[in-house]
């Protein structure tokens, strides 16, 4: 056992019973240390009911600015203000790691609520990435990070996990087939992938079941776990069509599950 993800939101933006927006929370197994990759709303109040503690969190690393992957940020800038965490990680510095533009978005975050700046980040840093510079490099939680550009938005990024062990994590966060996916994958442990949508209702930039299932395979991945489902789209039928192409291991994420590797 190397690595271990928790779902924290395997669904979308539109209101759903089976999932909320993108949230992910990954550690090494002996550390307590994590990080969050995405952080869309519910993220923050997920965390508790997966035994997550703020104490522990040691990055937020995001795939781009869309509300449905990045609003919590500001929910969790108010909860590190609470005076019990603030005591908790005294001396903890916070990173966030994301595209080009992150910084700007963060200090617009704070300015949502004037000079009581309860939505400002107090320790933290800001590591910001250039979609560009493929598989530039980056640390979190343990954690070796690269990233590749998805082109689902011209900032837009997914991101590879390495730990000390060699054991490979990948996730898409929001892409379209003609991404760099399969070099961000490529012989991955498990690869995080998003399935919004049927393959005869496919949406530019972003993967169906067989757009997904055709880069898992390419990049030889050793497990796909689909997720970012739309209401439309069942996962059960939407792994039944995966498997036509990639053969092997498939799973559909759900809320709060825990996947080992």
């Amino acid at each position: 056992m190397a690595f271990e993800l928790t779902v924290l939101g395997a669904g979308t933006i539109v209101p759903q019973a089976r999932g909320g927006p993108a949230g992910y929370a990954v550690r090494a197994v002996e550390r307590k240390e994590y990080m969050l990759w995405d952080c869309g709303p519910g993220t923050v109040r997920q965390l508790g009911a997966a035994g997550l503690s703020l104490v522990d969190l040691d990055a937020v690393v995001l795939s781009h600015f869309h509300p449905d992957h990045c609003l919590d940020l500001w929910a969790l800038a108010f909860a590190l203000r609470n005076p019990e965490l603030r005591r908790a990680r005294a001396g903890r510095t916070l990173q966030l790691l994301g595209p080009v533009g992150l910084r700007e978005l963060v200090e617009r975050g704070a300015a949502l609520y004037g000079e009581r700046g309860w939505t400002r980040f107090e320790q933290v840093t800001i590591h910001e990435v250039d979609p560009a510079r493929m598989g530039g490099e980056a640390e979190a939680a343990g954690f070796r990070l690269q990233h590749w550009p998805t082109w689902h938005t011209p900032q837009a990024v997914c991101w590879r996990a390495t730990d000390p062990s060699g054991a490979t994590l990948a996730y898409s966060g929001d892409s379209g087939p003609e991404g760099e996916l399969v070099a961000c994958a490529r012989g991955a442990d498990l690869f995080v992938c998003e399935c919004s949508f049927a393959d005869d209702a496919a949406v530019e930039h972003h993967l169906t079941p067989t757009s997904a299932a055709r880069i898992a395979a390419e990049a030889q991945v050793k497990e796909l776990v689909l997720t970012h489902f739309y209401p439309s789209l069942d996962p059960g039928a939407a792994a039944q069509v995966a498997g036509r192409t990639f053969a092997g291991s498939i799973r559909c994420a759900r809320e709060l599950q825990r996947l080992v590797r």
